[in-house]
């Protein structure tokens, strides 16, 4: 990265037409860094060796620790001088340990940087640390087009300041464990006119009437393109419901993230029917209940534009049985997909690593989301769906796209990707989902990957076939097929129009053989024509 920085310098300096793109190129993102991350830095570590061991006044024996205040120090004199290229630099990227032992020298930095949209700051920045007033105030008075900020406990003053306007290109905004009244925060967000991120955590204050719309002077909750909640218990599902009455709201919403809120799994099918352009959702919660007797009377989770679903339920450690309650509610999310009720969705977390074996199973049938009548109808629904596509689990042959599955366990750190490949059309053979269900196979001949002695028992190339069903993990399952029946026994009875004499009528054993004696009476066990498969 340096060494490239280095050319492009020199590339400036010997041509003048050169001059003006390769300035925008080096100064519009600013990273200090004190590592070099090129093939140069055991040539430039030697060079530094070698000069450090002059006499003991040298001033090119630097510390590690202080190239990037180094460096920091003299961008902030060349921006200071040059005020072109101070108002090209729009991102300056500053280590962890230099931005909070170099507050002054930032101060001085972001002074001369009108354009700034971004800059990474001290933590006390974030929190109201009196050691960071001067940095915010010159980064308030110097740098009006910021556009990201977070806001922790302990700047709830500095939080107040937004109202006067002084940072109207925010976008992204992070308010964290903050103790402020509701119409103050409703104040403060609605004079943001480019927010189109925002986060809220850990704020338990926070309930239904901050989203719900206001009747007075206080202006309405902003729409916003991304919303975060995390560990906000009173906010429910009936505030953001009415949040997102206002048709400018839910069309501009396309991120939503639920994390430990007051919107459970039961009331979640009503946020998706009415966030219409939601493609992300993101659900974290640890349950402690069992979700089985209300999975009967739910309505699917049904959206016609999720995407991506982070649907991320662990069960409390507290809880103690033999099933763990988090399964009944991811056995609800494979009835909602077995119905087909999240027709555009391609990807899915989840936090259980059995997750894809539960959707190769064929959908239960039980009186789950959508076989109610009443609740089928689409009375405020949106449109593009129809009744009849979440009336019964089973029409619309299940799944009908691709779907990557992600899964992870408790003790698990990387996620397991597994890829579910639909059935476009029933009647093709090659499909990797039968129409029935919705379970993915594929037919295969014996005689072609096991060998002859399979495929020529006694029985012909193609009597004897197996059906090979996919575990979601690479293995396969051999299962028997019922399309190609073993042959009888010698004493069972012959299917009709199965077997035939050499002369062209039919044979039947019990003309020509005696029967074997009764040995037990007419009342004993007696054998049966095999119809199982031996090879399982």
């Amino acid at each position: 990265m340096l060494c490239d920085l280095r050319d492009l310098s020199r590339c400036a300096m010997t041509c003048r037409k050169w001059y003006a793109t390769a300035q925008q190129q080096l100064y519009t993102s600013v990273r200090i860094d004190a590592v070099h991350y090129c093939e140069l830095e055991e040539i430039l570590a030697e060079k530094r060796r070698k000069a450090s061991k002059g006499h003991f006044r040298n001033k090119s024996a630097v510390e590690p620790v202080e190239v990037p205040n180094i460096r920091l120090q003299l961008l902030c004199r060349t921006v200071r001088e040059q005020s072109n290229l101070a108002s090209q630099a729009l991102f300056l990227k500053i280590p962890y340990m230099t931005r909070e032992t170099a507050k002054g020298d930032l101060a001085r930095t972001v002074a001369a940087l009108p354009n700034l949209r971004y800059v990474d700051l001290p933590d006390g920045f974030y929190s109201g640390d009196p050691t960071c007033l001067g940095l915010r105030q010159e980064l308030q008075a110097r740098c009006p087009d910021i556009r990201k900020m977070i806001y922790r406990s302990g700047s709830e003053d500095a939080l107040e300041l937004l109202a006067h306007r002084h940072w109207q290109a925010i976008e992204t905004l992070e308010l964290v464990n903050l103790s402020v009244e509701p119409a103050t925060l409703r104040v403060v967000l609605g004079s943001l006119p480019t927010l189109r991120d925002l986060t809220l955590s850990d704020m338990p204050w926070i309930d239904d009437s901050v989203l719900m719309p206001a009747q007075g002077q206080l202006p309405d909750f902003p729409a916003v393109q991304f919303l975060r909640l995390k560990h906000t218990p009173n906010l429910t599902a009936q505030g953001l419901s009415a949040w997102l009455e206002a048709p400018h709201v839910r069309e501009m919403l396309f991120s939503l993230s639920l994390d430990d809120t007051g919107v459970t799994i039961q009331d979640l099918h009503q946020v998706l029917w009415d966030a219409t352009h939601l493609s992300h959702l993101a659900v974290v919660e640890t349950v402690s209940k069992s979700l089985s007797l209300a999975a009967q009377q739910l309505p699917p989770l049904s959206s016609i534009s999720l995407a991506t679903l982070h649907f991320e339920i662990s069960s409390a450690e507290d809880v103690h049985g033999l099933q763990k309650p988090a399964e009944s509610y991811y056995a609800y999310l494979a009835s909602s997909l077995h119905q087909n009720a999240l027709p555009a969705l391609t990807t899915l977390y989840v936090r259980d690593q059995s997750f894809p074996e539960l959707l190769l199973l064929p959908p239960l049938h039980m009186g789950l989301p959508g076989g109610n009548s009443d609740r089928g109808s689409l009375k405020n629904k949106p449109s593009g769906m129809t009744a009849n596509s979440l009336s019964s689990p089973f029409q619309g042959g299940g799944f009908n796209q691709t779907l990557e599955v992600f899964s992870k366990g408790i003790d698990e750190l990387e996620w397991v990707f597994t890829s579910i490949t639909p059935q476009n059309n029933p009647a093709d053979k090659r499909s990797s989902v039968i129409a029935s269900g919705g379970r993915p196979i594929s037919a295969y001949s014996a005689g072609r990957g096991l060998g002859p002695q399979w495929a020529q028992g006694g029985f012909g190339g193609e009597a004897r076939k197996s059906v090979v069903v996919g575990n979601g993990f690479g293995g396969f399952l051999a299962v028997p097929q019922e399309e190609a029946p073993r042959p009888r026994t010698s004493d069972g009875a012959a299917s009709p129009g199965r077997g035939f004499g050499s002369f062209g009528h039919r044979s039947d054993r019990s003309s020509f053989l005696p029967a074997p004696p009764k040995l037990f009476g007419e009342g004993a066990h007696q054998r049966r024509g095999s119809k199982h498969d031996l090879w399982r």
